[in-house]
């Protein structure tokens, strides 16, 4: 049946009777009436003959109706004239002029929730599935436009962006938007410009956790495709990497598959002897590791297992002895693995830690754990190709943040080795590393636990109003770390008795050696963690 939006009464139509059906407010075919086309486009023409000065609520109805009036009358001339394009043309470029019209409402989203009222997002929306890529790419970016918060200031632009965002999941944009995503063409700069506006949109609202998780869904498969993809567009390339990061740190249980992690390793392998050739590039590297850190973190009792299958742990040990700018990235990823004991740990095929020994990473871990090696080398090289202002503050930054990862992973593996089922040998040659060279590892271990101790002491003393600012701050001084060192150093105190004396030296000196009873503690934490530790676990 045929329907011509209008949102008040404009006089009787020949052929049409004005009223609301499904609530869609408008004129709509008598069949009982000889109806006249000519008559009705020239009453609703009317929509069109006044300019626009300022958005009001009456500004989003003009708009609104002309576009209905106009998405009606392409719908027709496209059925009536399917294999005559030139006589429906026109009504595409005045379909694409009314799209473009509404963008004027992002100046004023205090009236979204009016938008929505009317049933706008859905028109948009189903403006995504047109014959016509260019009315689609245009309905994208208006999306794109409406979708952003930035421009919601204010209680009533609060609302009225809520409004928006909740009309568009209720109409099913986000599938529709993902849907999209697979008909454009990056070759075509336009078609590319779409796919960017489209992940745009997602990232403009998957700030609300039930948006993110169905964003999650929709848009999985695409992402993990899209970052492997060897053709296309870099832009939109870096931003799929950019989205499928942000979606990881909020929905890691949603994401943590065989697909993606493996889509993900795949992608980091290109760095494994490859430095980043732009900031492009380089953010794309810092990206798919990051999306990888926060599924291993996020997840762990799937993406471990899968991530060791995959031969992850492989992988990231090869960038770290590399020495390029994806060293100090791996380590974070390593880190992440390592960090949660699991039940599997024991085994093979999917325990972190034990992969992590078979594989020889210590060898690589502990260089970096002296403060040199190749991870250190990475990291160095990073800050120097930034502005020459910031380079020492960042290089730094970097610096500690990859002494605290190479911590959480030796820590990790102690905890791992203090086991009563952990491979004899595993536990040998963890103690063997700790004890060669005069035991410089113990001693370097022992150097960064005073160090943390200091920070976080002084941090407590300060003191604050607030005890989880207090705590906030002391973890940012290295509480953390000097946890995951109290490990290391127990650890070595239970099982390796040739360094009780460098550690009772190196505790009693420096003023920390009071200090010497959270040896005790933490060694009763690794009892604690391993479920049967070892018998020695709580004599430290």
């Amino acid at each position: 049946m045929d329907f011509r939006a209008s949102n008040a009464y404009t006089g009787s139509i020949q052929g049409y009777v004005f009223t609301t059906r499904n609530g869609r407010t408008g004129y709509y075919e008598d069949p009982q009436q000889p109806k006249t086309d000519k008559t009705i486009d020239a009453i609703l023409e009317k929509a069109d003959d006044e300019d626009i000065e300022e958005i009001d609520q009456a500004a989003v109805r003009k708009l609104l109706l002309t576009l209905e009036k106009r998405i009606t009358r392409n719908a027709q001339l496209r059925v009536k004239y399917a294999d005559e394009p030139s006589k429906f043309v026109e009504s595409e470029v005045d379909l694409d002029d009314a799209i473009k019209g509404l963008g004027l409402c992002a100046a004023a989203p205090e009236y979204y929730g009016e938008f929505a009222r009317l049933g706008g997002v859905g028109s948009v929306v189903g403006l995504l599935a047109h014959e016509n890529g260019d009315i689609a790419a245009s309905a994208v970016a208006l999306l794109f436009d409406l979708t952003d918060a930035d421009d919601a200031v204010g209680e009533e632009a609060i609302k009225g962006h809520a409004a928006f965002v909740e009309a568009l999941i209720k109409c099913e944009g986000l599938e529709t938007l993902s849907q999209s995503l697979e008909r454009f063409d990056e070759g075509v700069p336009e078609e590319a410009q779409a796919r960017h506006h489209a992940l745009g949109v997602f990232e403009h609202i998957i700030e609300d956790e039930e948006v993110a998780k169905r964003s999650a869904r929709v848009l999985q498969t695409w992402l993990a495709s899209r970052i492997v993809a060897k053709k296309g567009d870099d832009a939109v390339k870096l931003y799929s990497a950019e989205v499928l990061s942000i979606l990881c740190g909020s929905c890691a249980t949603i994401l943590a598959t065989p697909e993606t992690i493996d889509a993900l390793l795949r992608a980091c392998a290109k760095y494994r002897r490859k430095d980043p050739e732009g900031p492009d590039d380089e953010e794309l590297l810092e990206n798919l590791f990051q999306s990888l850190a926060a599924l291993l973190s996020g997840a762990s009792s799937t993406a471990v297992p899968e991530f060791v299958k995959a031969e992850g742990v492989e992988l990231m040990l090869r960038c770290l002895s590399e020495g390029r700018a994806a060293a100090a990235p791996s380590l974070r990823v390593l880190a992440a693995a390592l960090e949660h004991p699991r039940d599997d740990a024991m085994e093979e095929a999917t325990g972190a830690p034990r992969r992590v020994i078979s594989a020889d990473g210590m060898r690589h871990l502990f260089p970096a754990l002296m403060g040199r090696g190749a991870a250190r080398g990475a990291v160095v090289g990073a800050a120097d190709r930034r502005a020459k202002k910031r380079r020492k503050r960042r290089r730094n930054d970097d610096q500690r943040a990859l002494d605290e990862h190479v911590v959480a992973c030796v820590a990790a593996l102690c905890l791992y080795a203090s086991q009563e089922n952990a491979p004899d040998e595993a536990r040998a040659r963890l103690v063997r590393k700790f004890l060669e060279k005069d035991q410089e590892k113990l001693k370097k271990v022992l150097e960064r636990y005073g160090g943390y101790m200091r920070d976080v002491v002084a941090i407590e003393r300060e003191g604050g109003a607030d005890p989880l600012q207090t705590l906030a701050r002391a973890l940012g001084a290295g509480l953390h770390a000097l946890r995951l060192c109290g490990a290391i150093l127990a650890f070595c105190a239970v099982f390796a008795p040739a360094a009780r004396p460098t550690l009772l030296e190196g505790l009693g000196r420096g003023g920390v050696g009071e200090l010497a009873n959270c040896v005790s503690d933490l060694a009763a934490a690794v009892h604690e963690e391993g479920s049967e530790g070892g018998d020695g676990a709580a004599a430290a």
